[in-house]
């Protein structure tokens, strides 16, 4: 299974094509994900007269936490990427342009398909996950009794409003 791709391997006229898996113990994921499935990763290289185009698809799943109800659950990622890979040189200066947001610099030759699996699942895991749209339930964390008499207050707040349900 390919996971390192040499760029200088890719010619005009036949881009590379990639299918393999990545393994979650060569990425550095986020805390909010507890575990992950391996990721199945297919990607297509064209080289272009200044750089390489990248265009592919990453699936896996991952478990996280539900920020209303604090249950685990299984989140299917299935996310297409399209993007240009530009040598440093090409940074012009001034501002960014929207058209720029599709495009990254490096003067690498060897690419790793991990780092663009975990960048991939980083730009795409949800803000707030939520276990599903019926999910209305918001669970509260218990205090311990404490000294401090503003946990206590909170705690009363807590209770009066439990009541008033």
């Amino acid at each position: 299974m390919k996971r390192k791709v040499n760029l200088r391997e890719i010619t005009v006229k036949e881009p590379l094509k990639v299918k393999t898996t990545v393994q979650p113990s060569l990425l550095e994921l986020p805390e909010e994900v507890s575990e992950a499935s391996p990721f199945e990763v297919e990607v297509e290289i064209t080289k272009k007269p200044t750089g390489y185009q990248f265009k592919g698809k990453i699936e896996g799943t991952v478990k996280l936490t539900c920020s209303r109800c604090l249950k685990e659950f299984p989140y299917k990622m299935s996310c297409e990427f399209d993007y240009k890979l530009l040598p440093t040189s090409e940074i012009a200066g001034g501002e960014i342009k929207s058209s720029d947001l599709d495009i990254k610099f490096s003067n690498e030759s060897v690419i790793d398909l991990a780092e663009v699996v975990q960048e991939q699942i980083l730009l795409n895991l949800p803000i707030k996950p939520i276990c599903s749209s019926e999910c209305k339930e918001i669970r509260y964390i218990e205090w311990e009794d404490s000294e401090d008499k503003r946990w206590k207050k909170l705690k009363e707040l807590h209770n009066k409003l439990k009541l008033k349900e």
